[in-house]
């Protein structure tokens, strides 16, 4: 299977899912984000108080069960008990089990189904999204682009269950692992002869296939690579940012991808992440997040021939211009004891350290095509 199959299964499964599971966030999961290791972080977004008073309706869309589970309980009144079948039930909620006065509350199952009026503008945060989704992942070979697929790899079936065209090579960017999925929770695409120890390998393709030529026509591809480079695609953040900038251009909005991630394409950044490590990807699926450094250029590629973007810019600077110093002065001012102070700045300087996340997380903001000058804090010249 490809590497976008496999990552979909081990992620989005109804019942085995990653993200169905509960407690993947926050310090007791396996990942903490931004937002969460300072109120700093959303606290350096408060820089235009008159904003607020230009909004007319708001739409926050949020795309993980889990995610979509904490906002319920921060929208409905208290005495509603949340579940996730209310939200499967019910396709609006209405404004009277609100908190917050005169609020519609809507539940969509996908983006597509948001339904804009004449009077929104559409205010996009992906913070860590693009990230979470699928990638491909080729090889330049004398015959062209390869595929690097994911196979089962046992000495009883390497032979039957190699498809047509494949070859059991293991490219240099990662190893085979074992799993621990058994038959009774996962379903498999492979011979179910034994899935008690399935053992997970890359392999490539002797030739190039239709999703290599699919993804990869882009003369630019074939010019910057060379014989034995690889690459990382990832085709549905093309159709999402393109659905994203297609909003906010029609609504006079604006967004902002925060994520982790270069200016251009690299090849072999595909990984698991538990308990705040990287681990091996194809080791324990379900039981382990994936990711991939995003591409901000193939991002930027997809969303030109719609809206304007500008950057990326690092989170370092995004978050000085932003203001974040002169907050972590004030909130050193109101500490009431050295280890507060302490913490505010060990975490103001994970958030904004070039050897944190200050450089490797980026800032890309998205607005309509009559919009020409950088938004605030996006001036800063592209870095590789």
């Amino acid at each position: 299977m490809t590497i976008s199959e496999f990552t979909n299964i081990a992620l989005t499964s109804p019942i085995y899912g990653y993200y169905n599971r509960t407690s993947v966030f926050g310090p007791e999961g396996d990942f903490v984000t931004s937002p969460e290791i300072s109120q700093m972080f959303g606290e350096s977004f408060k820089r235009f108080p008159k904003f607020q008073k230009s909004i007319r309706c708001v739409h926050l869309v949020e795309t993980s069960a889990e995610l979509r589970s904490v906002q319920a309980k921060k929208l409905l009144c208290e005495e509603i008990e949340y579940n996730q079948n209310l939200i499967q039930d019910q396709k609006s909620l209405n404004s009277s089990v609100s908190k917050f006065g005169n609020i519609q509350i809507k539940w969509h199952n996908v983006l597509d189904d948001v339904e804009l009026t004449h009077r929104s503008s559409v205010m996009v945060m992906a913070h860590e999204f693009f990230d979470a989704l699928p990638i491909h992942r080729f090889e330049l070979s004398q015959n062209g682009w390869t595929e690097i697929l994911i196979d089962i790899d046992t000495p009883e079936n390497r032979i039957q269950s190699t498809p047509s065209g494949i070859e059991y090579t293991t490219p240099s960017i990662q190893n085979s692992a074992v799993s621990s999925f058994s038959g009774n929770n996962f379903k498999s695409p492979f011979p179910e002869e034994s899935l008690d120890k399935i053992k997970f390998k890359f392999v490539r393709t002797k030739k190039s296939t239709f999703n290599s030529a699919a993804f990869l026509a882009n003369e630019k591809y074939s010019k910057l690579f060379e014989v034995g480079d690889s690459i990382e695609i990832s085709p549905e953040s093309a159709i999402i940012v393109q659905k994203l900038a297609t909003m906010i251009n029609d609504t006079n909005g604006a967004g902002l991808v925060v994520d982790y991630g270069q200016n251009y394409t690299q090849g072999s950044t595909f990984r698991g992440v538990s308990k705040h490590k990287f681990v091996d990807p194809l080791a324990n699926p379900g039981e382990i997040d994936l990711t991939a450094d995003v591409d901000f250029s193939y991002l930027i590629d997809n969303i030109k021939p719609i809206a304007n973007a500008f950057g990326p810019v690092e989170q370092g600077f995004f978050l000085h211009e932003m203001g974040i110093q002169d907050r972590l002065m004030q909130l050193l001012n109101m500490a009431s004891t050295v280890k507060t102070q302490e913490e505010l700045v060990s975490t103001y300087k994970r958030l904004t350290d070039p050897n944190s996340m200050g450089r490797i997380y980026k800032f890309l903001a998205i607005v309509p095509k009559s919009v020409e000058t950088a938004p605030v804090a996006m001036e800063q010249k592209d870095k590789k």
